[in-house]
């Protein structure tokens, strides 16, 4: 194949990735059951997700080094004390490495965070979660522990609100798409 039809067919494919995978992705992913997931919180104490069931989950993947991890807490400090009453819990997944890990007490104070903060996330989990290698991203899960919907990349606070609301039952409006934001480009 002459090396300019071969970049042409990648980019074909690529453009066919970039329409059809997002939206495959979510409709392949909402409704499945969440991974196990278990992880130490900030003071060392172990959680598992299975032991949140019963209640909708908003988990969100950051660090401490990610500007658009920092900006988007906010959202997060505000979705738990809307919500939190209603029995909605935000988790915090640091994927903060050794160097950085000693960051994140600091950041939960200056952030005033609201929630639990896990420890030691790795991109593997991210994946686990569909969520590709990037961060931010956020995994909705309804009472029985499946996966609702996704954001991949910044939050919006429209976007968790309208997906947790939702989720407690507020079917008034159109259904919240999937997944958001789509996965970074392959390189």
């Amino acid at each position: 194949m002459h090396p300019k039809n071969k970049n042409r067919w990648r980019t074909r494919v690529a453009a066919l990735l970039l329409i059809f995978g997002p939206v495959s992705l979510g409709a392949g992913f909402a409704q499945d059951a969440a991974p196990a997931l278990e992880l130490p919180d900030h003071t060392g104490q172990l959680l598992r997700l299975a032991d949140y069931r019963g209640r909708v989950v908003v988990l969100n993947f950051w660090a401490t080094w990610c500007g658009p991890c920092a900006a988007e807490m906010p959202i997060f400090v505000d979705a738990q004390r809307r919500f939190g009453p209603q029995g909605v819990v935000v988790l915090a997944a640091s994927l903060d490495a050794a160097e950085t890990k000693g960051n994140i007490p600091e950041f939960m104070r200056k952030r005033k965070l609201n929630f639990p903060v896990l420890v030691d996330a790795t991109v593997d989990h991210l994946q686990l979660f569909g969520m590709g290698e990037a961060l931010p991203g956020t995994v909705f899960l309804d009472t029985e522990g499946r996966i609702f919907a996704r954001i991949l990349g910044p939050a919006k606070k429209r976007d968790v609100f309208a997906r947790v609301e939702w989720l407690l039952g507020d079917r008034s409006g159109k259904e919240p798409k999937p997944l958001l934001g789509s996965l970074p480009k392959p390189r």
